[in-house]
């Protein structure tokens, strides 16, 4: 469950991804909602936090990615 400061659409949703895929997805903690909040293309390992519950995700390309809220 995400519970950082700095992505305000996914607080206090659970966060989980395909390996195959590396669509990433939220959802609500009542099962009300799920819903795909990126298409990254990596092959997911794991997901993690820092020390502020700041959401990463590890892929197998080696590199840890954090996540960040961009504007379109």
């Amino acid at each position: 469950m995400y519970r950082g400061d700095a992505l305000s659409l996914i607080t206090g949703r659970y966060i989980y991804g395909d390996f195959v895929s590396g669509r990433i997805w939220a959802l609500a903690p009542d099962g009300s909602t799920n819903e795909l909040i990126l298409e990254s293309r990596l092959s997911i390992a794991s997901f993690g936090v820092d020390a502020s519950n700041e959401l990463y995700v590890c892929a197998f390309d080696g590199v840890i990615y954090k996540f960040v809220e961009t504007t379109n």
